[in-house]
């Protein structure tokens, strides 16, 4: 779920000289307050995510509570970086909150139109932070290669963690009767043995539609067999060895086992295969894993669990929180820093438990009545490694280029490993182009 909005590499040395200046003005004079900060009107912008809908329908009236008049804007996921980017970089001031996918922090970073939420007195050293997750809020990274332009500015905390989304793995309970599959070996074969007692039709099901969609589905694959992504100098390295046995499994056996037109599958085709009862297994975020317990969404209610991903070598799935930021522009920013300030305290993130979301304070996991299943696992799930897509306001274009050769090679059912080396040589020739070496 990525938009192929991007910056220029003019724009993102631009952005760093700007960030530095702007970080010693907010040391030096604190942050900024807007003129209409009055009646704690919080603008909040988001894109539609079932991951949302405890957050909707059960924090908002808490924070209504607080005195916050919150006014929630939300469109489709595609058209939002988009039109937050614009009205951030315009100034227009339409938003006080921006509820980002985590990949698009680097480019609202790297153009410098987000609050330092630090200077604005949000502690990014809490111990009882998920330490992946509010190292997604730094820009530059505080860890791992920086882009050029940033190699020596201070890392500035510009967005904190909202919904601490993430991958796990769904399954089925009366076709996996010993508990979550370990391996990918086990999804298949005991898969298999679903579709021959008739439990089910297919062992799995992913998304097979070129870019962000292919790469999400392909990716705690590539992580589970070892695959890293870029060295520390940005070359790409995802067509290493593991990479290629992970691509040729994926394009390969997974497609074997999945339902037939899966190469134009997206998240609603493989929602429907899952929670219709025709799939057996399935890797994905919370949107969809929420419905598994609600009769009105599944027609497989009480045979759905949830599990860590399958190992080959670790069990790392992909990480993707909500992340939200402060813009520059924001009509009535003090009120949404102090919003923010309520929202990630150990209180209310024990209510988000309760509410069913996947909280981003560690204390909010060990609450005593979780509101969904799925958020102990999710714990797990971290512990056992949950890591991010790479952090460069590129990433757009990286998946968009490897999404195309992936769905490539899995119409065709093979070359899975070959479509990685031809993605590498236009990622390196685009990062190139882009004044990454």
């Amino acid at each position: 779920m990525m938009h192929s909005s991007r910056l220029t590499r003019r724009s993102v040395i631009k952005g760093g000289l700007g960030l530095a200046l702007a970080t010693t003005a907010l040391t030096t004079l604190g942050l900024p307050i807007s003129a209409r900060a009055a009646g704690k009107k919080v603008i909040i912008g988001a894109f539609a995510d079932g991951g949302l809908t405890p957050f909707k329908q059960k924090i908002i009236p808490l924070a209504k509570e607080q005195g916050f008049d919150i006014e929630f804007l939300e469109d489709e996921y595609g058209v939002t970086l988009e039109k937050w980017f614009a009205d951030a970089q315009s100034g227009a001031g339409q938003y006080d909150l921006y509820l980002l996918d985590d990949p698009w922090v680097p480019q609202f970073g790297a153009a410098n139109v987000l609050e330092d939420l630090g200077a604005g007195g949000i502690d990014g050293s809490d111990k009882d932070w998920i330490g992946s997750m509010i190292d997604m809020g730094y820009w530059p990274p505080q860890k791992g290669p920086r882009v050029k332009g940033f190699e020596s500015a201070k890392p500035t905390l510009i967005c904190v963690p909202f919904v601490g989304d993430l991958q796990t793995l769904t399954y089925r309970n009366d076709v996996f009767t010993d508990g979550a599959p370990k391996t990918w070996d086990d999804v298949i074969a005991k898969g298999k043995e679903g579709v021959a007692a008739g439990k089910i039709k297919y062992p799995v099901v992913f998304r097979g539609v070129s870019g962000n969609p292919i790469v999400t589905s392909w990716y705690p694959v590539f992580l589970s067999f070892g695959g890293s992504f870029f060295d520390d100098k940005w070359n790409p390295i995802f067509n290493s060895a593991e990479g290629k046995a992970s691509a040729d499994f994926f394009v390969g056996t997974m497609k074997q086992n999945a339902p037939n037109g899966v190469v134009e599958f997206d998240s609603d085709q493989e929602g429907a295969a899952i929670l219709g009862g025709d799939a057996g297994a399935i890797i994905q975020y919370s949107g969809n894993a929420l419905k598994a317990d609600d009769p009105a969404q599944t027609k497989v209610a009480g045979k759905l669990d949830f599990g860590v991903v399958p190992k080959q070598q670790s069990a790392i799935g992909q990480m993707g929180i909500f992340i939200a930021g402060v813009p520059k522009s924001a009509p009535n920013k003090a009120n949404s820093i102090e919003f923010l300030k309520w929202y990630v305290s150990a209180e209310t993130q024990a209510k988000l438990s309760e509410a069913g979301s996947i909280p981003v304070k560690r204390s909010a996991f060990g609450i005593a009545k979780p509101g969904n299943r799925l958020i102990p696992v999710a714990l797990q799930q971290l512990d056992a490694g949950s890591l991010p897509r790479p952090r460069t306001p590129d990433w757009a274009k990286v998946e968009e280029l490897l999404g195309i050769e992936l769905n490539k090679a899995l119409q065709a059912g093979s070359g899975g490993g070959a479509a990685l080396d031809t993605a590498a040589k236009q990622v390196k020739d685009y990062l190139t182009t882009a004044g990454y070496y």
